[in-house]
């Protein structure tokens, strides 16, 4: 592929977030249902910080100054900003997640959690629509009342902007996985509607998973150590407070997305709902080749235990599932080669501006990355799977 040819790329960033801080606490209040503004600032706009067990890090530290101080950048909450630094890496589109509520789905007041989710979503149209074309949004949903996470569904559909809707990885309803019955409302709500949702992990051992299973949330967050703390006998702070960052994000991501993505594929879910388009986000994308293949493997030798499978689990993640790569990762070109994946089910994120997005340099990364493909590959890649999936 000649030079020229790699600078025509169009890049599509699948994952960059804002930051429900600042001025934009009070636009967002604005956006709230009737009778909810004074209580949305009071919670200060984030699903989680809302929570008595949790709080914000306080950038009195090194650490917490180094989660922070990232994440101020006027691009986080400003449409103007974030489009300058989108042009300065050559990235043309970015669909946009919310941040502190990610964490929503934990909140034990629904009716607020709802007000919330309603507010953001209502100010995420409009913030998108002030740069028409460049920006697209991504709504947050209650998902511990799965009725009412339907419904927002449904709404947010009609509204300007938003191109898809977002749930944790995680069983909100007392640990029973995604293929039970009673999560049919999101898959039936999210196929009618044709927005794909996207899974997407949130830093906080709050929710059922891997964090509350393997007592993440327990490890210090200055040592490797597991304290020894009963979580039962220390009530919800134990199981809600951040912990090791390192070993929360480096387990849980791919541990509870490999989990969510076995029970929506084997479980059935994407039989029974062959229209729900399906993107995994923050987890990385290497371990998709080697795990689909495990699936495929035990769907050929145990397929007594999963009858209503028509197909093998492969099978349905290349008709209706994608994955997001960061665009640092070895095993890209490797997955994008192979037959249970592929370049059409490949997208990759920014995750702007969090921590740990590269900016400048992550489309140069990924070029870098991808330079071994052909240009039907790199193409699909760089923007076009993000527009099969986001119907951009």
């Amino acid at each position: 592929m000649t030079t020229t040819d790699v600078h025509a790329l169009r890049f599509i960033d699948s994952d960059g977030h804002v930051i429900e801080t600042g001025t934009m606490v009070h636009e967002m209040a604005d956006h709230a249902p009737k009778g909810w503004r004074e209580r949305i600032l009071e919670s200060r706009g984030g699903g989680a910080s809302s929570s008595p067990e949790y709080h914000e890090p306080s950038p009195d530290d090194d650490s917490s100054t180094r989660l922070i101080n990232p994440m101020m950048r006027p691009g986080g909450h400003q449409s103007g900003p974030r489009v300058a630094d989108m042009d300065s890496e050559g990235i043309d589109v970015s669909v946009l997640y919310p941040t502190f509520l990610l964490g929503v789905q934990a909140l034990a007041d629904v009716d607020l959690a709802e007000a919330q989710c309603q507010a953001y979503n209502n100010w995420l149209s409009d913030h998108v629509l002030e740069t028409p074309g460049r920006l697209w949004g991504a709504a947050v949903v209650p998902q511990q009342d799965i009725e009412r996470a339907a419904g927002e569904i449904r709404r947010v559909a009609k509204l300007p902007g938003i191109k898809a809707a977002f749930i944790r990885p995680n069983p909100t309803a007392d640990w029973k996985p995604f293929n039970h019955p009673i999560y049919d409302p999101i898959w039936a709500t999210a196929s009618a509607s044709g927005m794909p949702l996207g899974l997407h992990p949130f830093l906080a051992p709050d929710l059922p998973g891997a964090c509350l299973a393997f007592r993440l949330g327990e490890v210090s967050s200055t040592t490797a150590e597991v304290q020894g703390a009963d979580p039962e006998a220390t009530g919800n702070n134990a199981a809600t407070r951040l912990g090791n960052i390192f070993f929360t994000q480096a387990i849980a991501n791919p541990f509870d997305m490999m989990n969510s993505l076995t029970f929506l594929l084997g479980g059935g879910v994407c039989e029974r709902y062959p229209d729900l388009k399906l993107v995994f986000l923050e987890a990385n994308g290497g371990w998709i080749v080697p795990w689909l293949e495990r699936l495929d493997h035990h769907y050929e030798v145990f397929d007594w235990d999963v009858p209503n499978l028509k197909m093998a689990p492969s099978e349905y993640f290349k008709r209706q599932c994608w994955i997001s790569f960061d665009t640092d990762e070895s095993t890209l070109a490797h997955a994008a080669n192979s037959p249970l994946v592929g370049a059409d089910r490949i997208v990759w994120a920014s995750d702007y501006p969090h921590p740990d997005a590269k900016i400048p340099g992550v489309t140069d990364e990924l070029r870098r990355s991808i330079a071994s493909l052909t240009d039907e590959q790199q193409a699909l890649i760089a923007g076009g799977s993000a527009v099969a999936l986001y119907d951009l």
